[in-house]
């Protein structure tokens, strides 16, 4: 099972994340011409009181101890 958390289009060169179950980014779409520095990042995807549709996006580095937030708002999380 995994997750794809779509954001809000703010001119950003990525949409969406696609993570496995524990939140880890396995994909970032569209996928860029260069790997994206947030392959490996984690996605809280088990906590719906930071995931929610409206909010910001929160992120955590792989070597990082805590979640930050992208300056982009979710738009739609759905399991694909």
């Amino acid at each position: 099972m995994k997750t794809k958390v779509t954001l809000v289009n703010s001119g950003q060169d990525f949409l969406s994340f696609i993570c496995d179950e524990e939140g880890k980014v396995l994909k970032v779409l569209p996928e860029p011409a260069l790997p994206s520095i947030w392959m490996g990042s984690y996605l809280p995807v088990n906590n719906t009181v930071l995931m929610q549709e409206g909010l910001h996006c929160p992120i955590r580095k792989a070597y990082a101890s805590s979640y930050g937030y992208l300056n982009h708002r979710i738009e739609k999380i759905e399991i694909i």
